[in-house]
């Protein structure tokens, strides 16, 4: 029988060390950070000894980050941690754990991949955080990878196969502000609409992605049996959107959400230009009315990298900067819109926001100065003088 369990700190190696001798004179010795843990362990391998077992090799009950990641990703990334407003597995995206694969192999592998999981301290980690941020990467970015890397310590603490999750109680560096959306001006639209569209390959889809504030993978994706232009009542059916992985066309996919499912009307002057457009394709041979509205020369679906490229390319033109991104084209949709409706309901229908908040956040200054103050007092001094 083993002599009474002996637990100390062992201040070089900053650790409980637990250990107990047997007549014969083996040893059993677990190293743990925490005391109860060193305890707990300890007991269960003198359980074994005691059952005439013999316990698993230490290397083989230790897993690293890696075997951690590798797991959870092979699971497709599971999100769910049992609790009061989570209880129900949640399936991630194909594009989703693409990302996470990405942001786990290029920031957590490299500095802490090969360490013990239960070995790691959270101050280890705060480390690899904080130097994503001296690298100048965004909060977002950082934010990402904790939660990814937080998510497969927790599905591997589920499975039992780690006894902490160091990743949990990560205080992450300070958050830097995020980049400001911005969304062209009246004067801007102008420009673009009358000098830069025209004189564009595909006018016709930036004045799409412009007069319908379709997201960019929605523009990339749109297909002819979704485009109403010889109706009665031209209009848009926003179905499905261009899916990428790793920067490549994977096929068609839903729509963000359920409220993204929408119909949008056309302007006589979009109308116009997707026939034109259509006229040119069949000239062209590329003309196929099952495929996409808007294509390469091969018939595939335009990359996002490459959408953004040209808007890039076609504000420059304008004069505006090449700064620009195309879902800084749909922020424009919803200001310049919002700019002469000023109903917030309406808008968000047409953008198919969830609700007017989200739509709020799309919504950018696009005047440079607002009329509603010499509004306001024209419409109370009349009054005063019809009264008068």
């Amino acid at each position: 029988m083993a002599q009474r369990a002996t637990v100390r700190w062992n201040e070089g190696k900053q650790r409980w060390m637990a250990w107990a001798r047997f007549p014969d004179g083996s040893r059993r010795k677990v190293e743990r950070v925490d005391k109860a843990d060193a305890e707990s362990d300890l007991n269960e391998l003198l359980a074994l000894r005691a059952a005439d077992g013999e316990p698993s090799p230490r290397r083989e009950r230790l897993v690293t980050f890696n075997e951690v990641l590798d797991t959870w990703l092979g699971a497709g990334c599971p999100s769910a941690t049992p609790g009061g407003r989570a209880r129900h597995a949640r399936l991630k995206s194909d594009a989703t754990i693409d990302n996470a694969n990405r942001l786990l192999k290029g920031h957590v592998r490299p500095a802490i991949g090969p360490l013990w999981v239960d070995r790691t301290q959270t101050a280890r980690i705060e480390q690899l955080f904080a130097e994503m941020a001296e690298a100048g990467y965004a909060t977002s970015t950082i934010d990402h990878t904790w939660d990814y890397l937080n998510q497969a310590c927790r599905y591997a603490l589920r499975q039992h196969r780690v006894k902490a999750n160091p990743a949990q109680d990560v205080l992450l560096p300070e958050a830097r502000p995020a980049k400001e959306r911005k969304a062209l001006t009246i004067d801007q639209a102008r420009q673009i609409l009358f000098q830069a569209i025209p004189e564009d390959r595909n006018p016709a889809m930036w004045l799409t992605g412009l007069m319908c504030g379709l997201r960019p993978g929605e523009l990339a994706g749109l297909r002819w049996p979704y485009v109403d232009i010889d109706g009665d009542e031209p209009a848009i059916e926003v179905a499905e959107r261009a899916q990428e992985v790793s920067q490549k066309y994977v096929g068609q996919a839903k729509p963000k959400t359920k409220r993204s499912q929408r119909r949008i009307g056309l302007h006589p002057l979009l109308v116009a230009a997707l026939h034109g457009h259509r006229h040119d394709m069949q000239i062209l041979g590329r003309y196929d009315p099952d495929s996409f509205v808007f294509c390469t020369r091969n018939g595939t679906a335009f990359l996002l990298r490459n959408l953004r490229k040209d808007f890039r390319t076609l504000c420059g033109r304008a004069g505006l900067g090449e700064d620009w991104t195309t879902y800084e084209l749909r922020h424009s949709f919803v200001s310049l819109v919002a700019d002469q409706l000023d109903d917030l309901v309406k808008v968000a229908d047409l953008a198919g926001h969830r609700d007017t908040r989200t739509t709020q956040g799309y919504r950018h200054p696009v005047r440079s100065s607002l009329p509603h103050a010499i509004q306001a007092w024209e419409a109370l001094l009349s009054k005063h003088a019809a009264a008068s």
